[in-house]
């Protein structure tokens, strides 16, 4: 027996490298519109079949966008495809359940969304005369336009929808899909100084261009050198405390002339090797200085492990003396654990505490913890969700909920900001923090 199994051995591989090589000939002999039928199949009998995230009342609407484009499939492009699909997924109405399109083609240009409107706050070297300019239209359609025509094919609430689209709309391959431009270009008008110019971009493989997703890592000049990129803001100047430590993911500082507690946590907390550690230092230190208010900067907190910065939600308002407050700084981009963090921050400081700022990025009832699927011939990767979460009003089902919440779930009610405050392009550039600001001059009176 033991000397057949090498003869058996070689004949099996011989066998199975023909099958694999005629299930690769089977894939090459698959026209283009064939390749896209599957694709679009998979997402109707796999995907949809699977995902708990639709409402019932989506599920029809999105079979029929399928089938729609099932049917004029050969008229539409790879980019109008991947768009279409986008929007269908974006029908499940929750912003954990989507299609990242970061990775399509872009002008060397970032922009970001300020109080006044979109700017451009970073470039490639060739385009830095452009740092600072405020975009006004994007092929001839004012931007405000442009987000609205864009909002159908993204995931979530219309505040993060509006975050996410900082970025997206530098793709000429995203708005081509929309039908909005051509694939390898657009023109911009900006408005630089007092001057209003047209200026077209081609699409430019940028280097450094990770964590692409956020477009607030965009705001803060990297430390590290990056020859690809530059700045509306010098790296050679020192940075308001928001920017000031970004790079790092966990910070935290006693500021003792205002007597503020602050702790910023964003996107990037998986680069700090200590969260814990900072955390157990914080609050040991902040047992020695109860006097103090403190601050949570969770602005550009989009996600993460809730469980790690727990007991930042449930120690700080056993710490402080009783007249002191709790102020919790959020926005569109504190989304899924930012969120969660906020919520149990503001439940346990109950009346100590002060959202200032803009509104989170999705509701309170959302659905996360991901399930990821492929499609099988262009690898559409969607990104679905597999659990609930209510940290509204804390309901609790069996199979349902995200079985962690049976533990730290709270009824947070809303995040609704007590002092709305929008950054403005010409306080960015100066360097000031006007929610920062306002905490100030809160605890002054």
């Amino acid at each position: 027996m033991k000397s057949l199994s090498f003869i058996y051995l070689p004949i099996i591989m011989i066998l199975s490298s023909i099958g694999a090589h005629s299930t690769d000939i089977n894939q090459m002999k698959k026209t283009r519109t064939e390749k896209w039928l599957e694709d679009i199949n998979y997402v109707e009998n796999v995907y949809l079949l699977n995902s708990k995230t639709f409402p019932k009342d989506s599920i029809q609407s999105a079979k029929s966008l399928l089938l729609d484009l099932k049917t004029n499939v050969h008229s539409y492009s790879d980019n109008q495809i991947i768009l279409q699909l986008s929007k269908c997924v974006a029908m499940a109405n929750n912003g954990h359940t989507t299609i990242h399109l970061s990775k399509m083609n872009k002008i060397p240009l970032r922009f970001y969304w300020f109080r006044d409107g979109l700017y451009i706050v970073k470039s490639d070297e060739a385009s830095s005369a452009y740092l600072g300019a405020k975009v006004l239209k994007i092929n001839a359609i004012e931007v405000s336009k442009v987000l609205e025509q864009l909002k159908p094919y993204l995931s979530g609430v219309d505040s993060f929808k509006k975050a996410v689209a900082a970025h997206y709309l530098s793709s000429p391959q995203i708005l081509n899909g929309i039908g909005l431009s051509e694939e390898d270009m657009m023109t911009l008008t900006l408005l630089k100084d007092t001057k209003t110019i047209e200026v077209s971009f081609k699409v430019k493989e940028m280097l450094n261009s990770t964590y692409a997703y956020e477009t607030w890592a965009d705001l803060y000049p990297k430390k590290e050198k990056e020859e690809d990129w530059r700045y509306v803001l010098s790296k050679e100047e020192e940075d308001p405390l928001y920017l000031k430590h970004l790079h790092e993911g966990v910070f935290y500082t006693f500021l003792d002339t205002e007597k503020i507690a602050y702790f910023s946590i964003n996107a990037l907390w998986y680069k700090s090797n200590n969260f814990k550690g900072l955390i157990k230092e914080f609050l040991k230190t902040l047992k020695t200085k109860r006097d103090y208010n403190v601050v949570f900067d969770l602005r550009y907190y989009t996600g993460g492990n809730y469980l790690i910065p727990k007991k930042l939600a449930t120690k700080p308002p056993k710490i402080i003396d009783p007249n002191k407050n709790i102020y919790v700084i959020t926005g569109p981009m504190t989304f899924s654990a930012g969120l969660v963090t906020a919520a149990r921050i503001k439940y346990f400081a109950k009346e100590k505490a002060r959202v200032v700022g803009e509104e989170v990025g999705d509701r309170l009832k959302f659905w996360a913890e991901g399930a990821y699927y492929k499609t099988p011939n262009f690898e559409v990767s969607i990104q679905d969700s597999k659990y609930e979460h209510d940290w509204k009003d804390d309901t609790f089902k069996l199979g349902r909920t995200f079985w962690v919440n049976a533990f730290l779930g709270v009824p947070a009610k809303d995040l609704a900001v007590d002092e709305k405050i929008i950054l403005s392009f010409e306080e960015y550039q100066k360097r000031k923090d006007p929610i920062l600001s306002w905490i100030y001059n809160d605890i002054r009176n």
